[in-house]
């Protein structure tokens, strides 16, 4: 299908589906930099031979300009698996895109805000949401030692700077991994959560990138034993009055794509556009203790192609609206498993479909993103 075309076809055995062309894109979520500050063992590229880099400026600003032509583009989310602020002109980009009318957020792991410069100037940025990414102080994985403390230190400077820049504070909310190793103490995190003004959490459980950290996940378990862990959470936060999106705990057979839902497109740093942030790099994870190297997969290029005719490209539209309606294999419910082959990469299923989302852990909503 070209720009000028209407719809896509789609054939599942002997019926064609048509898709009428749309222009649903609803959040952008842009990846700066795919550098960090850090070295958390569980980050995807830990052991990943790909280059990290920068996204150059007249690409941030040509994205944006194509950004334009799409009006149902309600949020700029700037994540992705690098730490944003590490990029020279972060707080500009995040500036442009404030002023072209869209809401804007903000993932980071914090530690650069101890700068109070930076700090003024994501104050001035106009960012409606900042996600703070921290770890429990009672997990000390060499390499993410940003204590919880230092991160609480972080949110009280942001909050400081828009006082004295004069504008309106964030909302400011905590992204957590959960682990064996810390739930206790994110037990113990709401009260200095709040203290620290932070309005939201996002709880996430943990996707292994090594054979070391299996042990450390806290799914599946049963029904009884996640109505337990989930009630346990959700009372910790509730009780300091802060709203927090849980993740499951046992499997189900019922699959939500929240990426493809919300209408979704990452943009790495180097223009290449992926449907999601697993899909965006090239990485190993375990899944229930099972090896699967996940193969980066891009739609197209913003530095050959633009972004309305990725977007309206028949593979991603058929993409898109398969996983919409949750039309792929379904590995984890497949007696089959321990002998296929298709689930040790995500290449393709035995559907035919590429990529292959047949054993997502997003799609279960154990993992959850901000």
């Amino acid at each position: 299908m070209n720009p000028s075309s209407n719809e896509t076809r789609l054939c599942f055995d002997d019926s064609v589906v048509s898709v009428p062309r749309d222009r649903r894109l609803r959040r952008i979520v842009v990846e700066l930099s795919s550098r960090c500050n850090l070295d958390c063992p569980m980050c995807f590229l830990k052991s990943s031979p790909e280059t990290r880099g920068d996204m150059e400026w007249e690409l941030a600003e040509n994205l944006f300009a194509q950004a334009e032509g799409f009006p149902h583009l309600e949020w700029v989310h700037f994540s992705g698996v690098g730490e944003p602020l590490v990029h020279p002109k972060s707080t500009e980009a995040i500036s442009l895109a404030c002023r072209k009318g869209w809401k804007v957020r903000l993932t980071t792991n914090g530690t650069l805000l101890a700068d109070g410069a930076l700090a003024r100037a994501l104050a001035r940025s106009g960012a409606a949401v900042v996600d703070f990414s921290l770890e429990a102080e009672a997990v000390n994985f060499p390499g993410r030692e940003s204590a919880a403390g230092s991160i609480f230190d972080a949110m009280r400077t942001l909050k400081g700077a828009c006082v004295d820049e004069g504008r309106p504070v964030p909302e400011i909310r905590a992204a957590i991994v959960l682990t064996a190793s810390n739930l206790e103490k994110v037990l113990e995190l709401p009260k200095f959560l709040g203290a620290a003004g932070v309005r939201g959490v996002t709880l996430s459980n943990l996707v292994p990138t090594s054979e070391a950290m299996r042990p450390l996940v806290l799914y599946p378990v049963s029904l009884e034993e996640e109505a337990r862990l989930q009630q346990a959470l959700f009372l910790a936060f509730q009780k300091e009055g802060l709203n927090v999106s849980l993740p499951r705990f046992a499997l189900s057979s019922e699959r939500h794509c929240a990426f493809a839902r919300s209408e979704t497109a990452v943009v790495r740093w180097d223009g290449r556009i992926s449907p999601c942030l697993r899909l965006a790099h090239g990485y190993d994870e375990w899944v229930l203790g099972r090896r699967k190297r996940v193969c980066a997969h891009s739609f197209g290029s913003l530095a050959s192609e633009g972004l309305d005719a990725i977007w309206d490209d028949p593979a991603y539209a058929g993409f898109r609206w398969r996983l919409r309606r949750a039309l792929y294999a379904s590995c984890l419910d497949c007696n089959l498993l321990p002998v296929c082959e298709y689930p040790k990469t995500t290449e393709s299923d035995c559907w035919g479909d590429s990529p292959a989302c047949s054993d997502c852990l997003w799609d279960r909503n154990l993992i959850r993103c901000p």
